[in-house]
């Protein structure tokens, strides 16, 4: 029942942003639950560091909700990226691999005096290695390791003088590198094989060293939080800056802004059915729709005024409409920085027969396609707090003045999830009467928006957003839902 006062609404609150959402081209908005986040922390600048709390809320997984709307349980979107790329693999195709097989049996006892070596100078090879092949490519990682980060297996062989590209090399190395120099000169009808599954390996293994750092360096960045606390995360910005997000949602005049309509029955007292004019209906918890919280701790539902009354006209304004866009820091195969890596989900949440590409090696439980349950934020959609405006056709003023008292401060809980962080001094109530049709109005205003906060403190109603889902197209993330 909660559900379908929670799908009305949505749906209603997505036609009449229509335009608004058509003018800033978010052509694939989805409704967006805030019930695990709360609303979004927009001033994302601290000084010359990020806000640990805008950190938080966008590094977050996506999932679509078969009722429609995007929600997130709380994952981490860097931790759960991090866990799916241990597991994707760049694989060869059947003639590749039958190729790259005959070059190792031919090439046998070289390899068989490679791993000796190698065991003699390292140790035993890892149980998971467990073919003549695996430990091949086990030592191969291993001897590029001795050199800088992002050495190829193409520029040792290439190089006239290998052990200049391996500072790292330990004593008693140079005759396993030798040796593996043997092996790459005699195989070298397979090269472009053998470099292509070396480099696109290895770029899988740097984007997972990439998602973590205890200093400052390409690819991190530095959060701060409410008591001044600092640390290293992943790397991401947003595209607009906090004084053109603040001109937008916070204008002096004028600004985007959109309402949405309901008109509400109560059908018992602790039920209400919802509708809109010329659209559905659907039934739900009363204190689900809307909660008010007194300062005083009184907490009141919108019948509560007159438990007589049956009928109330619901208008929900939305003002300072604006758009955020995130930027998570995308991996740069040539500096070999950033996290940011969807490709090889994509290759391997769609595999192609018998083509090379990236592979599962272990299939994650997770549906990367479009609404799946692994998305990323694209961009939001962002507003002040709603204005809620409650309209009573009654004489009974005097018992709306004296429950929602002119000014009076409130915490308002909307759909179950307490707006503005749950405060109860960010909305402010007034009321008022028409004699002539007999109509009480109570209108709840975000009056937060207009006192002093700390930068951590600054929020802001999401009311969409654009999801990336990592194993769909382009042009099946930017396709209309």
């Amino acid at each position: 029942m909660a559900n379908d006062l929670q799908n009305i609404i949505y749906t209603e609150i997505q036609k009449a942003v229509g335009p608004i959402a058509a003018q800033l081209k978010f052509n694939n908005l989805l409704p967006f639950s805030e019930s695990t986040v709360g609303d979004f922390p927009w001033f994302w600048e601290n000084g010359s560091d990020f806000n640990a709390s805008t950190f938080q809320w966008l590094n977050k997984r996506l999932r679509y909700n078969n009722d429609g709307y995007a929600e997130t349980d709380g994952s981490l979107l860097n931790t759960d990226l991090y866990n799916v790329m241990q597991v994707i693999q760049y694989q060869l195709d059947s003639a590749e691999e039958s190729k790259l097989n005959e070059a190792i049996l031919a090439n046998a006892p070289i390899i068989n005096t490679l791993i000796r070596q190698w065991v003699s100078l390292e140790g035993a090879l890892p149980p998971d290695a467990d073919t003549m092949r695996k430990q091949l490519d086990y030592i191969t990682a291993g001897i590029l390791s001795w050199g800088p980060e992002g050495l190829t297996l193409q520029q040792l062989r290439n190089s006239i003088d290998p052990m200049a590209l391996l500072p790292n090399i330990p004593v008693g190395g140079d005759l396993v590198v030798s040796t593996l120099m043997t092996y790459l000169q005699k195989t070298d009808s397979v090269a472009g094989i053998q470099n292509s599954l070396s480099s696109f390996n290895n770029q899988i293994k740097q984007v997972v060293r990439n998602f973590t750092a205890t200093t400052l360096k390409p690819g991190f960045m530095q959060t701060v939080d409410s008591s001044g606390k600092k640390k290293v995360e992943i790397e991401m910005r947003v595209l607009e800056s906090v004084a053109a997000i603040q001109n937008e949602l916070l204008p002096k005049q004028g600004g985007r802004s959109f309402s949405a309509s309901f008109q509400a029955s109560k059908l018992d007292a602790e039920t209400v059915s919802l509708s809109v004019q010329g659209g559905a209906s659907g039934s739900g918890r009363l204190g689900f729709l809307f909660g008010f919280n007194a300062q005083a701790g009184a907490s009141y539902n919108m019948f509560s005024a007159d438990s007589s009354l049956t009928e109330c006209d619901i208008e929900l304004t939305f003002n300072g409409v604006t758009a955020i866009t995130p930027q998570f820091t995308a991996f740069d195969i040539n500096s070999l920085t950033g996290w940011w890596y969807p490709l090889p989900i994509a290759d391997a949440a769609n595999p192609r027969s018998d083509e090379s590409g990236y592979r599962f090696t272990l299939k994650p439980m997770y549906d990367f396609a479009v609404k799946g349950n692994f998305g990323a934020l694209g961009r939001l959609l962002i507003s002040q707090q709603p204005v809620i405006t409650l309209r009573y056709h009654t004489s009974n003023y005097q018992a709306f003045q004296e429950t929602f008292k002119q000014d009076a401060s409130w915490g308002i809980s909307f759909l179950g999830i307490k707006l503005a962080g749950g405060s109860e001094s960010y909305y402010r109530s007034t009321t008022s009467y028409d004699s002539q049709s007999q109509t009480v109005t109570v209108t709840m205003s975000p009056a937060g928006i207009n006192a002093p906060l700390s930068p951590t403190d600054q929020l802001a109603n999401v009311i969409g957003v654009q999801v990336v889902w990592p194993g769909a197209t382009q042009k099946q993330n930017l396709a209309h839902f």
